[in-house]
């Protein structure tokens, strides 16, 4: 099965993977300046690190990884991929907020966030591939209204 998925999906699943790791690097800077410099509670600052870090990764994802260009669909891209942020965020603020109960280690609370979105990261791949930004896409004359 993984022998499979690597014949199919070798390469855009390592630029996914690249993606991830810019994602995650930019949303831990995030967390840690939020929460560990600027003083915020740990669930305040791991959403506002999360909406921040899904900007770049929507877009690298959609264009690298999808190669998809031109317009933005809102309802068929856009706000699916943050449904599934905000999907991995209401996983990472339980894991968060389970940590900050326990420890105010800036560490603790990284790795709680680090972990739920570890969690959902092949499954995010799985909808990505076969739902949003499947290739058997609409032509132009049939895109939708809400495209910018």
């Amino acid at each position: 099965m993984v022998r499979q998925l690597l014949d199919n999906h070798g390469k855009k699943l390592l630029r996914y993977a690249a993606v991830s790791c810019v994602g995650v690097t930019a949303g831990q800077l995030l967390l840690f300046l939020f929460y560990e410099v600027f003083g915020l509670r740990a669930v305040l600052a791991n959403t506002l690190a999360v909406a921040i870090a899904t900007v770049p990764s929507y877009l690298l994802n959609r264009a690298w990884v999808w190669g998809k260009n031109g317009n933005h669909s809102f309802t068929a891209e856009i706000m699916p991929f943050w449904g599934l942020a905000f999907v991995g965020l209401l996983l990472s603020n339980v894991l968060v907020h389970l940590a900050e109960q326990r420890t105010a280690a800036w560490w603790v609370i990284n790795g709680a966030n680090l972990a739920a979105f570890g969690v959902i990261w092949i499954l995010k791949f799985v909808v990505l591939e076969k739902v949003l930004f499947a290739q058997n896409d609409p032509s132009p004359a049939c895109a939708p209204a809400d495209s910018y």
